[in-house]
């Protein structure tokens, strides 16, 4: 019975079982968050509600969603099977446990989180010899940057728990959101051109290798900067930094410099892809509208550092829309392409398309104008209709055989 339960289809690849959890996840997590918001519930959680909302956001929906697409790309990579079947329903079973960490303080609180970070060691332990033979030194840095998200996954439990400076907790969590982040620049780096020309007859596009270099080393540069001024700034040393204009200090300016930087990079590289071209399609154009997301949300939270911008709406303007988006637009194509089926975005997978980035809108540009309550149920609203859509819609999909019979 057990052999029969793990030869399921389900069971054959990660990208099955993580977004379909994935997305139901981010469904009930954020139903939860708005019935807080409006009252309808008390806080259910032991720590900040604001800490508990970025951290599930995170650690539970995002990650679940990156799980499944880096284990998948990594097997198309590698040409390996890595991960399927008993392995792949224990590194679910340990993230699904992780999700109840701040349900309550001791013993239980304590086991949930230490499942929680057992499944990123496990990944770590899965990723690591399939990585570091010489003939994937490229696709090296996807590695570190999970050893990085651990790091930060740690911290920012931690500081929840004030263990450590709880004011740091969404440094660690914003940084965190930074590492998906980049993974998401270097995977998208190559599979947006790729698909657009695949589609495209006589799609090209200019390569600027140097460009390249420079976007594989500058996350490492962020991460020091971020790291020192959260550090500095939200702790007793933050009277001491220095500050040189409208309370703006010298840590804030650099990294001001570095995201700007960051924003300009990917313009750069973003428009070298022409994105105009995939308009007529889709399934292509939400990949590249996710993608102009993050560079927009790199200006907007660059501006943050020197307070021209609401850090919330930043935030969101990368999470929301550069996550959410290009997760969303991934997440429809890998299930559709990986089992099969012919790669066509549905009439109403075009309609969650279009309501995601009104989301998106409605959650960046809403508090601009003192418009919080609209900005929080509408996006929040929008959101839980998309990942309904995918939910419904795609179940049978990730569920079933691959109809041509190939192995998923």
């Amino acid at each position: 019975m057990k052999n029969l339960f793990f030869q399921l289809s389900f069971w054959n690849t990660a990208f099955r079982p993580f977004f379909w959890f994935g997305s139901l996840f981010g469904i009930i997590i954020l139903s939860i968050w708005l019935f807080v918001l409006s009252n309808i519930i008390t806080n259910p959680i032991q720590v900040n509600a604001i800490h508990w909302h970025s951290y599930e956001m995170v650690f539970g929906f995002t990650k679940a969603i990156v799980l499944g697409f880096l284990f998948t790309a990594v097997q198309n990579w590698t040409n390996s099977t890595i991960l399927k079947g008993e392995n792949l329903f224990y590194l679910l079973l340990f993230w699904l446990l992780g999700r109840f960490s701040f349900y309550s303080f001791g013993f239980l609180g304590y086991l949930s989180f230490g499942f929680d970070i057992c499944s990123d060691i496990f990944v770590i332990y899965l990723l690591y010899p399939k990585l570091i033979v010489p003939t994937q030194k490229h696709n090296r840095p996807i590695l570190y940057h999970y050893v990085f998200f651990t790091i930060f996954h740690i911290l920012s439990a931690l500081s929840a728990y004030s263990f450590l400076n709880p004011e740091q907790t969404l440094l660690y969590i914003h940084l965190s959101i930074f590492v998906v982040l980049f993974l998401i620049l270097i995977i998208g780096g190559r599979v947006v051109p790729f698909f657009t020309g695949v589609v495209i007859q006589g799609y090209s596009f200019k390569r600027m290798p140097n460009l390249e270099i420079g976007l594989l080393y500058l996350p490492y540069v962020f991460y020091v900067s971020k790291w020192f001024q959260g550090f500095f700034e939200s702790s007793s040393f933050g009277s001491m930094s220095l500050r040189i204009f409208n309370g703006i200090s010298i840590l804030a300016l650099v990294s001001f410099l570095i995201g700007f930087l960051l924003f300009v990079a990917n313009s750069i590289r973003y428009f070298s892809w022409k994105p105009w071209k995939s308009y007529q399609r889709p399934i292509l154009w939400i990949l590249h509208l996710g993608y102009f997301w993050v560079c927009l949300g790199f200006l907007f939270y660059s501006l943050s550092d020197l307070n021209l911008f609401p850090i919330s709406s930043a935030i969101h303007s990368l999470t929301v829309g550069g996550l959410g988006v290009f997760i969303y637009g991934m997440i429809t194509r890998v299930s559709l392409g990986h089992t099969g089926r012919t790669i066509v975005a549905s009439p109403l997978t075009v309609f969650a398309y279009v309501v995601l980035n009104l989301s998106v809108i409605f959650r960046v540009f809403l508090p601009l104008f003192n418009e919080y309550k609209y900005a929080y149920y509408l996006s929040g609203i929008g959101w839980i209709l998309c990942f309904l859509i995918f939910s419904i819609q795609y179940s049978l999909i990730l569920f079933s055989k691959r109809p041509d019979g190939k192995p998923s």
